[in-house]
């Protein structure tokens, strides 16, 4: 490899601090949502006994992520990513205090709401795609997708563990603890924002019809992603028991990252696109793996190889996604249409969460799985054609112009 070649794998010590303080802040993130996605069925049980409501505090969190990110992207486009960064995560910190001791299923929901509404994940792609060379981005973003997928795996491993022997409000606290803690790097970072004329910071924030479209198959995603862990937990009871099915993801989540840095060097090379439908269609190829054959059949192995091919899926598109997002947005204004994406996939969390109760039911019943697995086959070709759409499945060569 030459030196030109390898030159394209490096980062100075700035942007290596930028990426590192994003992907703390974006770990502690991911980690205390998942550490309580596992449990949180049983702690909203200590204060309701209304499905309903418990479902509305778990998907709370998903659903004001999903109604600031743009607003954050946004005043981070005309006013400086870092300080937006710094002050978004402390409506994090307070919601997780509120939820660590609610009193009632209104604060948790209140709680929940709350801490959702710091939407810095915007602001933070934003600052890492604008501060390195184009043709570093994929690969920019598999670095920060490396430890966001570890702390999800951890946070999904450890959750029931802390909470068996600490109890579940603790979860919160630490939650709320740690987000204390990933802010203090950000301050370290020296971000200058790019040097805009007066006539290209009136025009910044403009939001893009193709993002828009790319922002459905992110929804479509993020649906089918909570789809699965509602899944998830059911599944691992019935066929594992009570101890142990949170490892059902160790190797799954291990393999898909692996397989999706490796594949993030070949989509820098110009292969965005490609690598994007790729993603959607090795999830559809999961679909009977994950959510049929395993009943069907009795045989768990099905499982374990669907959530592999599920998790390479998944894994290269939160790769890959942000950077076709940029190259179809003008320079003065990838927050915003980074959060447009950004709020489109937490609204599917939202959805999903619901979805996944109203599809799959607590029993499992062959027939249910039957009506999730077309269900969730036909999301994911229609999230093909909201892709088609705006690349004619055809490689955007650069950003939009200013």
């Amino acid at each position: 490899m030459n030196s030109t070649e390898t030159g394209r794998f490096r980062f100075d010590g700035n942007q290596k601090r930028m990426i590192g303080s994003v992907a703390f802040i974006e770990v502690i993130r991911m980690f205390g949502i998942f550490l309580v996605v596992p449990v949180f069925t049983l702690y909203g049980k200590t204060f309701t006994d209304s499905a309903l409501l418990i479902g509305i505090a778990l998907g709370g969190y998903g659903l004001t992520m999903a109604l600031f990110q743009a607003p954050f992207g946004i005043i981070s486009d005309r006013f400086g990513r870092k300080k937006v960064i710094i002050l978004g995560m402390i409506p994090y910190i307070i919601g997780n205090i509120i939820s660590w001791h609610p009193f009632t299923i209104y604060g948790l929901i209140i709680g929940r709401l709350i801490a959702g509404s710091g939407a810095v994940t915007s602001s933070g792609l934003a600052m890492v795609q604008e501060s390195v060379p184009p043709e570093r981005r994929n690969l920019a973003m598999a670095i920060l997708g490396i430890p966001i997928g570890f702390s999800f795996m951890v946070g999904i491993i450890l959750g029931p563990y802390i909470s068996s022997r600490m109890g579940t409000d603790f979860l919160f606290l630490l939650s709320a603890l740690l987000g204390i803690i990933s802010v203090i790097p950000m301050f370290g970072v020296r971000y200058r924002k790019p040097d805009l004329s007066y006539a290209e910071r009136r025009k910044a924030g403009k939001i893009e019809r193709k993002a828009i479209l790319v922002g459905m198959v992110g929804f479509l995603l993020s649906l089918f992603m909570m789809v699965f862990f509602y899944y998830l937990p059911l599944y691992g009871v019935k066929a594992y028991g009570s101890q142990g099915y949170e490892l059902l993801l160790l190797w799954p989540v291990v393999i898909g990252g692996a397989i999706a840095v490796i594949s993030s060097g070949f989509a820098d090379r110009g292969k965005t696109t490609l690598f994007a439908i790729l993603s959607l269609l090795i999830v559809l190829i999961s679909v009977p793996m994950v959510f049929t054959q395993p009943i069907r059949t009795g045989n768990r192995n099905w499982f374990f190889i669907g959530a592999i091919i599920f998790f390479i899926g998944y894994s290269i598109a939160e790769i890959v996604f942000t950077p076709l997002i940029s190259k179809l947005s003008r320079k003065n204004s990838y927050g915003a249409n980074i959060g447009v994406y950004n709020t489109m996939q937490f609204f599917g969390q939202f959805v999903g969460g619901i979805a996944g109760g109203v599809l799959i039911t607590l029993q499992l019943t062959y027939p249910a799985l039957i009506r999730t697995s077309i269900v969730l086959a036909g999301i994911m070709v229609l999230a093909l054609i909201f892709l088609y759409i705006p690349t004619k499945f055809r490689e955007t060569k650069k950003e939009a112009s200013a």
